[in-house]
């Protein structure tokens, strides 16, 4: 009997030393790697909770109706390569010249894009457009076929115009100067900050809702009308704005009004999204 006493005393004190040694071994683990808790914060000025903030960011895009002023448009900024010739067409009136567009403000590698013109716009384009006139062009994107010299079919890409603005650069004049024609640095800065402008000007027109639009509530005068959610670029509304981004701006406000899109919204989708 003393014997079995004996033998449960030990088996109990067994699995009670096996347990404690458990037990500092979670508590050793858990201090040389600490669990990482997750938390949300319903601080307004953190933008809202994270819940909110993926729900935004993964929620569908708007459906508008299908317009065909919407279909495949597209707009460039850049110098004409060539003059304006006429096209052979049995009906209507139609011209066509080529615009070196760039990739980048400050890259030197571009491409070309063939625009082509008719009726009035056409008319308008053979009296004022001129090689390496700075122009602003938007249209619908169409593609055509052509051999090189090796004799192969490639495709390349046309635009016919709606629209064309000159673009005005720094009290220059509407034309494009060169880089080697620059009177100074000190112009060339500018112009080269003009640019740019221009080119984010693009590129917010691409997808605006890409960007905060703090038109209606900025914090000072100073702040910017509209700033990248992620590079954090940032533009400002200036009275020296070429036509073509004003247009541009009212044509975007009734959009969003029409949609009803809030511009609060933390979305990295195109808001001029259709089907077909």
């Amino acid at each position: 009997m003393g014997a079995i006493r004996l033998r449960t005393s030990l088996t109990n004190v067994t699995s009670l030393s096996y347990r404690l040694q458990r037990l500092r071994n979670f508590f050793s683990s858990s201090s040389a790697s600490p669990r990482k808790w997750m938390f949300f914060s319903d601080d307004p000025a953190d933008g809202g909770s994270s819940v909110y903030r993926h729900a935004l960011k993964s929620q569908r895009p708007s459906t508008i109706k299908w317009q065909e002023q919407l279909r495949n448009s597209v707009s460039f900024i850049g110098t004409v390569d060539r003059p304006v010739k006429k096209v052979n067409a049995v009906h209507g009136f139609g011209v066509y010249t080529l615009i070196n567009v760039k990739a980048s403000p400050k890259s030197n590698n571009f491409f070309k894009v063939l625009l082509k013109m008719w009726d009035e716009m056409a008319d308008i384009s053979i009296k004022h457009l001129k090689p390496n006139d700075c122009i602003y062009v938007s249209g619908h994107l169409g593609s055509y076929t052509k051999v090189d010299d090796n004799g192969k079919l490639h495709t390349a890409y046309e635009v016919i115009v709606k629209e064309i603005n000159h673009v005005v650069q720094c009290g220059q004049g509407p034309t494009c100067k060169k880089a080697n024609q620059s009177d100074s640095g000190e112009g060339e800065t500018g112009l080269e900050k003009y640019k740019n402008r221009l080119h984010l000007w693009q590129v917010f027109f691409a997808n605006p809702l890409e960007w905060w639009d703090n038109r209606r509530r900025k914090p000072n005068p100073n702040h910017p009308d509209f700033k990248h959610k992620d590079t954090g670029e940032a533009l400002w509304i200036h009275s020296s704005d070429p036509p073509w981004v004003k247009k541009q701006l009212q044509l975007y406000d009734s959009r969003v009004a029409a949609q009803g899109l809030r511009q609060d919204v933390r979305s990295r989708l195109s808001p001029w999204f259709f089907n077909e």
